[in-house]
């Protein structure tokens, strides 16, 4: 079930947070996009919390310091219905979510270094929408 309009934006925007944070070196403001005891599977690593995916970001972003995340084809659906009538959904708390990422180097030129797909698990809180679990499968 689609989602309202203003949640599809808030969402986007998480989406945008998140890519932003890890491109700038902020681990605390990527960290705050999942649940305090939110899970982010790397594909390489399961971290769990707001410590570990901090750290990971901070790390990611020293690693690599002209990394940009680039989401594209991004799909967020509903995971609950409202039992209004027409079967729109006004008020959803969960949202499943996809999007295809393009890992890219600026450091001298552009280079892809890594390509595959999120999936996630979102959840409204007070403040705002925040990923439950992200799991990033890279492409083969």
């Amino acid at each position: 079930m689609s989602l309202p309009p203003d949640d599809t934006v808030n969402i986007l925007q998480l989406y945008s947070r998140y890519s932003t944070a890890i491109d700038t070196g902020d681990g605390a403001g990527f960290a705050n996009c999942f649940l305090p005891d939110g899970v982010f599977d790397s594909g390489i690593n399961v971290l769990e919390g707001f410590e570990a995916i901090s750290k990971f970001a901070d790390q990611t972003h020293s690693a690599m310091p002209g990394m940009r995340h680039n989401a594209t084809n991004i799909v967020i659906d509903s995971l609950e219905k409202d039992a209004a009538s027409d079967g729109a959904d006004t008020s959803a708390d969960r949202a499943q979510g996809s999007a295809f990422l393009i890992g890219y180097v600026v450091d001298g030129g552009y280079k892809v270094i890594v390509t595959g797909r999120y999936s996630d698990e979102l959840t409204r809180t007070a403040d705002g929408w925040r990923f439950s679990r992200r799991v990033f499968k890279m492409d083969s």
